[in-house]
Order: C-alpha cells, then structure tokens, then sequence
C-alpha cells in the first residue's frame, strides 16, 4: 500500500456514512479497487473505522463552515488534502490551498476540473501546490504559499498527517503555521495519542501498513500527547475532541461503548494568538 492509496479508503469511508460526514461529494472518488481494500481492513484492522472517519469529517464541516461563515469567506488551506471535498461545501467566498504530493494533486485537479465542467461539482477558487513536508525547509513551504494567501483569514487543516511524519516534521509544520498565519486564525489538527499504542486494535493497524507497505513510502506511526498541543508557539488550545466523543452526539443508532477497542483519533482546534 501507498499513502495515496489512503486518500481513496477515506473518500470512500466518508461516502458510506453521508448523514454523518456530510460529504456528498466523497462518491464521486469511488472504485472497485479500493472497496475490495475496505473490505479488507474492515474485516482484519476495525469494523467502525468508516463510521469514525466520517465524524472526523463531520467535526471539520461543522467547524469550517462556522468559522467561514463568521468571517463571510477566508482562505482554507489543506495540508495533505487528499481526496477532501470541504471546499464544495462551502461558501464560494472560500478559496482553498490544496497541498499534497504531486501524484494525488495532479489525480485530483484532472478529475476535479472535469466533474465541474460536467456540472458535478460547483466552481471553486481553488489552487493545487505540490509539496513534500518531509524535504522542504520551513521557509521553502512558506515562500511557496505565501503568495497564493490572496484573502484573510486563515483556516489551516491537517487531517491524516501525523501519522505518517516524524516529530521534526510536525514541528516544522506549526512554524510554518505559525509565520503564515495571522490572530484569530485557527489550525484545524488530527493525531492518535501515545495511549493507543498499547491497544489490539492499533498492533493491528500498524500490522496492516506495515505488510501492504511499498517500499517507497514510509509509515512512521507518529502519536502526539495532548500536552503538545498546550505548548505550541504562538497558539492557544481552543477545543479538544475524539471520535469516541463525538460518536455519542452524531451516531445514536450506532453504538460505539469501548474507546481501547477503536483507532480513537482526536481532533484539535488551535487558535493564532496575537
């Protein structure tokens, strides 16, 4: 398996569940390949990841399209964007950063442009930026992305990322955040926390990667104390979340009553201080 290969299985998990993500645009990324793949992973990793993937997303909607709304338009900034549909889904006051590797940005924007033409998708300001955080200084990224930030404020997302970095990296990244951003503006953060590590359902996940792994793709299986995120530069911790948490708000027919039996991501709302 490759990390793009990812972008596919999320799309697809959020398309399952369309009351609950809100998504109803992640079908359009659907394909015989990698349902056979969720079949797969549902049966051998966690028979409720599509379930949490879509409260994931549905945390996010909510918090963009609010923050977005408050504002009347900004900038969405997408860092590791893969298959995400937000920006279709909000106001087309919205413009939208989309960074990831060049081979799902390229997949992306054909696709993209295409169901627009053809009246799948509405028209979005949206650019396209190939960047590789693990090989690209701080400043590299930010002379990259600083001149396409044409309005204000920011929302930076950054969702299914850390897993796959090194703790450098991360850093990196909230330097980054933190020179391209202005006060008020919010960063928007998944990761697992050091708990998880001791959990079946985890030894079965890094298994899975681990054994479909290409060669050139790496998997560093980062987890992150929430203390983290008490001490980042320039940020104030806003809200805390995890999945098991919010399975209790969105999925009441859907019980879910053992977070140690779940791959429980927490989502993070950091806001740019003065």
């Amino acid at each position: 398996m490759q990390i793009h290969e990812t972008a596919f299985i999320v799309s697809t998990y959020r398309s399952y569940h369309e009351d609950i993500s809100k998504d109803i645009y992640a079908k359009l990324w659907n394909n015989p390949k990698t349902e056979l793949l969720i079949s797969i992973i549902l049966t051998s990793i966690s028979k409720d990841e599509a379930i949490l993937h879509s409260l994931r997303n549905r945390f996010f909607y909510e918090r963009m399209s609010s923050f977005f709304t408050k504002h009347n338009g900004g900038t969405l900034i997408n860092f590791g964007a893969g298959f995400s549909m937000y920006q279709f889904q909000m106001s087309a006051s919205v413009s939208t950063i989309e960074i990831d590797k060049q081979d799902i940005i390229d997949y992306k924007k054909e696709h993209v442009d295409r169901w627009v033409a053809e009246g799948k998708l509405p028209h979005r300001e949206i650019t396209y930026t190939a960047l590789d955080f693990n090989t690209k200084t701080a400043k590299e990224i930010i002379t990259i992305l600083q001149p396409l930030i044409k309005k204000r404020p920011v929302f930076i997302l950054v969702e299914g990322v850390f897993f796959f970095l090194d703790t450098s990296t991360t850093d990196k990244l909230f330097d980054v955040f933190n020179q391209l951003q202005k006060s008020g503006d919010i960063i928007g953060s998944v990761s697992y926390l050091p708990e998880i590590e001791d959990t079946a359902v985890y030894h079965r996940l890094l298994h899975y990667f681990d054994s479909h792994n290409d060669t050139n793709d790496t998997f560093r299986h980062q987890t992150i104390p929430n203390q983290y995120y008490h001490t980042i530069d320039g940020y104030s911790l806003e809200e805390h979340k995890d999945e098991f948490e919010l399975s209790k708000t969105y999925t009441l027919d859907y019980r879910i009553t053992d977070k140690s039996q779940i791959l429980n991501e927490n989502m993070y709302l950091l806001k740019k201080e003065q």
